[in-house]
């Protein structure tokens, strides 16, 4: 072969290869713009529902966030409805700009109802009231328009119609509702926690506000009858002999440092023995009643005692026989006749009980009539410097029951009772349980009462269940100073951080509701007792439990509550105590609605 022919044949197969390089060069071309046209499309429709998704979850969550039990499902609806389009409005939508939602077609409301052991049952729809769940649907597709007209919303593709595509269909959902939390409320039973209900309360809430809630406790005791009680308190008065020829009826009002006396004779003689032993007369009277009181070096002196003498003047027929011998006769002739009675009353502790009629068995285990008489004469406290010393009715008997005989032990109907602030306290969370059982989160709660006599200085009333109205049913038998006067606030917080650790769920939220009217003082002293509360929340802080703090009172220590909350990255919550008990209760109310409110969302899907 000579050297032209083979060069023919190598130039010939060269161009042969050139071809095939060429040909496959083109095909691979094809395949590689197809996978690029892919890959841009899909990187787009990837983007776009990353987009979707984000407005979806953002706008479930703030739709959720809108749902209460406290306005009408239609409001509720409309509320959420419009956070949820409001969110959503702000997110971009593949080539769009925002995106709209039609609330008809794209929101859906439903109810949660936890079934046990951490599960859940959904239903949907509008009368699945009240609600605590929301869905949101967004999708790029053929579907109706707010008109119910077809309304291609499709996303466009750019590559992809070479291939005979020219739009996509996606489409997501998100499902939001509440984060169940587990919640020890920790409450306040001190003593203390019925001084707005005491007559000492008067000078913050004035005198009407005070009495009226009084009454209003004597009421809802039954408005028992004792004796000759009346509600609105009076002096003791003292009944003498009734009146006849030879006795003057005396009725003597005693008011301790005066009597007032009203007599059917004339009196002409007072004498007026005092406390001291001293003693004072007042003579030459010639009066039927009057106002004695000491004078000179007697003045203010209390009066143990007074006699009270009259002039009694009576007609008597008399029968005389004038005359001698046969002009002798016997004749009935009208004679005045003078006589002096003297009484005396002593103002003692049993005939003011007896005057009283309090000579029944005392209604309660504690306290007695004698004591609650002590208690209205003593001079130095609240019923004195109410202006009620010595004065005697309902009124001062509520306030003794309250300042006296507040424990269960003694008194046990007080907790039927308005007693203030702790009235005000068992409303709010009344409220509270309302409205996590309206709402069906799944919540569990349990209560701790910190004024206990055992040794642990607080008692665990219920451990965290789903149970709630026992929490409801528990705190209302409970009365200021149930167990004990005293403020063991660590006792509280520890019991209720053992339930925690005990039969916490796992996947739920951790809440402690701390509330106190007053300075911790128990154990031991008070420094020792803040620095053991603020143990107790560094502790609870480790446990991942959060506080939620509420000082009630002008008592309170609002610094030690404040740090509490701080410490554990919880919230702190003032009730003012230089306001009316309505205003307490509408603060208390407010309080309680806002930790029920402040429910922690979460996204089902």
């Amino acid at each position: 072969m000579g050297f032209k022919t083979s060069y023919r044949r190598f130039v010939e197969r060269q161009g042969q290869r050139k071809g095939a390089i060429l040909a496959l060069a083109a095909l691979f071309l094809i395949v590689i713009l197809a996978f690029t046209a892919l890959s841009v499309d899909v990187g787009f429709l990837t983007l776009t529902r990353t987009q979707m998704q984000a407005a979806a979850d953002s706008a479930a969550l703030a739709g959720a966030m809108e749902l209460t039990s406290s306005s009408d499902p239609a409001t509720v609806r409309a509320n959420a409805a419009a956070a949820a389009s409001s969110v959503a409005a702000t997110f971009e939508n593949g080539d769009r700009s925002s995106i709209a939602l039609l609330p008809s077609r794209d929101i859906f409301f439903g109810k949660q109802t936890p079934t046990g052991n951490g599960q859940f049952t959904t239903t949907w729809g509008n009368d699945q009231t009240p609600y605590n769940v929301v869905r949101v649907k967004i999708s790029r597709s053929m579907q109706n328009g707010a008109d119910g007209k077809a309304v291609d919303d499709r996303v466009p593709l750019f590559f992809a119609p070479i291939m005979g595509s020219k739009t996509a269909d996606i489409g997501v959902e998100a499902i939001a509702s509440f984060q169940p939390r587990d919640m020890m409320v920790v409450l306040d039973f001190s003593a203390s926690m019925n001084d707005d209900s005491c007559l000492g309360a008067i000078s913050k809430l004035g005198r009407t506000a005070v009495e009226d809630n009084l009454k209003k406790m004597w009421q809802e005791l039954g408005s028992p009858d004792y004796g000759e009680l009346e509600f609105k308190p009076e002096y003791a008065t003292f009944e003498g002999d009734a009146a006849s020829s030879t006795n003057a009826h005396n009725v003597v009002t005693y008011r301790r440092k005066a009597v007032d006396i009203d007599s059917s004779g004339l009196i002409s003689i007072i004498t007026l023995k005092f406390t001291n032993g001293k003693t004072q007369t007042f003579t030459g009277l010639s009066v039927s009643e009057g106002t004695y009181a000491g004078t000179g070096s007697n003045n203010n002196s209390d009066i143990s005692s007074v006699s009270i003498t009259s002039v009694l003047s009576s007609t008597v027929l008399k029968t005389t026989t004038t005359g001698k011998g046969k002009k002798k006769k016997t004749i009935t002739v009208p004679t005045t006749v003078v006589t002096n009675d003297t009484e005396t009353f002593e103002f003692t502790r049993a005939n003011i009980k007896a005057e009283l009629g309090l000579t029944m068995a005392y209604p309660y285990a504690g306290g007695s009539w004698d004591e609650y008489i002590d208690a209205v004469q003593d001079d130095d406290g609240p019923i004195a410097d109410a202006g009620y010393r010595d004065q005697y009715g309902y009124l001062t008997w509520l306030h003794y029951l309250q300042y006296k005989r507040p424990s269960f032990a003694d008194t046990p109907d007080l907790w039927k009772t308005s007693e203030q602030p702790v009235g005000a306290v068992k409303d709010g969370v009344d409220l509270l349980i309302d409205e996590l059982t309206a709402t069906s989160t799944g919540d569990y709660v349990g209560l701790s009462i910190y004024t206990h006599t055992n040794s642990t200085g607080a008692i665990l009333e219920h451990g965290l269940s789903s149970n709630l109205s026992q929490i409801k049913t528990t705190t209302r038998k409970r009365q200021a100073g149930h167990y004990t006067g005293a403020t063991n606030i660590s006792a509280g917080m520890k019991v209720a951080r053992e339930e925690f650790a005990k039969n916490s769920r796992n996947r739920a939220l951790k809440w402690m509701v701390l509330m106190t009217d007053g300075e911790a003082n128990l154990p031991y002293s008070e420094s020792y007792a803040k620095q053991a509360v603020l143990d107790e929340a560094k502790a609870a802080k480790d446990a991942n439990i959060k506080i939620l703090t509420i000082s009630v009172g002008l008592g309170a220590d609002k610094g030690l509550m404040n740090s509490v909350a701080a410490i554990t990255g919880g919230e702190y919550f003032e009730v003012r105590g230089d306001q009316s008990i309505e205003d307490v209760k509408a603060d208390l109310l407010t309080v309680f609605r806002k930790i029920a409110a402040n429910r922690p969302l979460k996204l089902l899907k």
